[in-house]
């Protein structure tokens, strides 16, 4: 009896990236590739007519990223098994890591593809491709660098080092450590809003604090408790935000 191949699509705008990945594939018989695409549209046509079991997918691309393809492909509830391809970056490939997405580092390597392909292997049939891309666009969006204007110009700023966000009249602090901060000219609640809302919670009308460094919470004092790297930071909630936390 015949073993059914593993049919691939590569979607790589770099041509030697492309190329190289493609050679490696070719060596693997139990492979099959059904196509490569330049880019994130052409790939989402392709997928519309055949959906592989792997998707190779290059994260950064002209227009749109890899990462913008796999919103298309949620919407289209289009669900292959992904695999993406990187050069070295630490937040997306943690990003990646935390939220159970396979990566290759380029330049690709024949091992690196097998390793990939045996996890692939044993976890055939437990891809959940909805709730992994909702929980990857969670985890970029914590480190994706925000602008904030400034009286001088502007700051670009990753939201996961803000400890905390204190209004100052119609300005906003930003607080990195006791010793750090940022004066920024906006109010706390444009803040609020441009701030990834799966991590930073209102604790009072101005004080926003970050989740990821909540030490810990009194209900009955009304205390939160802040700590990073080693220092501690107190606030009173407001009663009726307490629950909320």
């Amino acid at each position: 009896m015949i073993s059914q191949k593993i049919t691939a699509l590569i979607v790589d705008d770099d041509a030697k990236s492309r190329e190289v990945l493609e050679y490696h594939l070719r060596t693997i018989p139990e492979i099959e590739i059904i196509g490569s695409a330049l880019g994130a549209d052409e790939a989402c046509r392709m997928l519309l007519e055949h959906v592989p079991d792997i998707l190779f997918l290059d994260i950064e691309m002209p227009g749109k990223s890899g990462f913008d393809l796999l919103s298309d492909l949620r919407k289209l509830e289009i669900q292959p098994c992904i695999i993406f391809q990187t050069a070295f970056d630490k937040y997306a490939i943690e990003a990646i890591k935390n939220t159970a997405f396979d990566y290759l580092l380029k330049p690709v390597e024949r091992e690196a593809i097998l390793a990939a392909l045996s996890r692939y292997k044993a976890r055939s049939g437990q891809f959940h491709l909805g709730n992994q891309i909702s929980d990857l666009l969670i985890h970029l969006n914590q480190h994706k660098k925000i602008r904030f204007n400034t009286r001088h110009g502007f700051i670009m700023i990753d939201p996961s080092d803000i400890i905390y966000c204190q209004a100052d009249w119609s300005y906003t602090e930003l607080w990195f450590s006791k010793e750090k901060k940022e004066l920024v000219t906006m109010n706390i609640g444009k803040v609020e809003k441009i701030l990834p809302e799966s991590v930073f919670t209102k604790i009072s009308r101005s004080i926003l604090v970050n989740r990821n460094f909540i030490e810990k919470l009194d209900r009955k004092k009304r205390i939160i408790t802040l700590c990073k790297d080693s220092e501690m930071f107190e606030f009173r909630v407001a009663g009726s935000m307490v629950k909320g936390i």
